[in-house]
């Protein structure tokens, strides 16, 4: 439960809530969000044109999940402090706070497709070809390197983090190192959907674990495990 007084219990319920919802948002935007993915674009639009609440909908929850995974990974770099300067935690959760703030800025190209058809007396076929002829990554490239580097990237070195510090279980951190790709590579609607959904499942294991975490357990810094002989004769019996 939140205690806005217990900066410590704050910080700690937080990022756990925010690292389950903020995923969970993208899931239900992704299902929510009508499929448009046409390389012809009069298609596009016109699945936009007949779907203009649901593309609206799907388009405003997957900003609010964004925003609220630029949240998460300031709550990761806390969670993931170390006593001997910056982790590789701490850098990964950097770089999702930077994959937050792209992610959010696409929403900006969504509600131009949806402008295009909702405003009356527009040339659609002309605003097709636009769209046709404006299709190449051009002067995006830089966003779409950011992003490609804040969520592969942030994510691989976070499920490492989170492996060597034995935060999570084993599956757990290998989930959140292929949640970036996975997400990132994924082709079309069902491919998104199927991305979302693991990176649910890498980040929310996360946020279990710092919902159970003590205060204490939560303020204590996080270092690499280190295997003792007496766990690995207890592992292999």
């Amino acid at each position: 439960m939140l205690k806005l007084s217990d900066a410590r219990n704050f910080a700690r319920t937080s990022t756990g809530l925010l690292l389950i919802a903020a995923p969970a948002l993208l899931v239900l935007g992704s299902i929510v969000s009508p499929n448009t993915d046409h390389k012809d674009k009069v298609r596009e639009l016109a699945a936009v044109a007949a779907h203009k609440g649901t593309y609206l909908a799907g388009g405003l929850i997957f900003l609010v999940g964004t925003l609220l995974v630029v949240f998460a990974g300031i709550g990761l770099i806390r969670m993931f402090r170390g006593s001997r300067g910056v982790t590789l935690g701490q850098a990964a959760g950097l770089l999702i706070v930077l994959a937050g703030f792209v992610g959010a800025g696409w929403y900006s190209l969504g509600a131009m497709e949806y402008e295009m058809v909702h405003a009356k007396g527009l040339n659609t076929a002309a605003l097709a070809q636009f769209l046709h002829k404006a299709d190449s990554p051009g002067v995006l490239i830089p966003l779409i390197v950011l992003f490609a580097v804040g969520s592969v990237l942030g994510l691989v070195l976070l499920g490492i983090a989170a492996w060597r510090t034995r935060v999570v279980p084993v599956w757990a951190a290998i989930v959140v190192i292929i949640a970036g790709p996975v997400a990132f590579f994924s082709q079309g609607h069902l491919g998104e959907i199927i991305g979302n959904v693991v990176l649910l499942a890498g980040l929310g294991s996360l946020g279990v674990r710092a919902l159970t975490m003590s205060d204490e357990e939560w303020d204590a810094p996080r270092e690499r495990a280190s295997v003792t002989p007496g766990q690995v004769q207890a592992a292999t019996a």
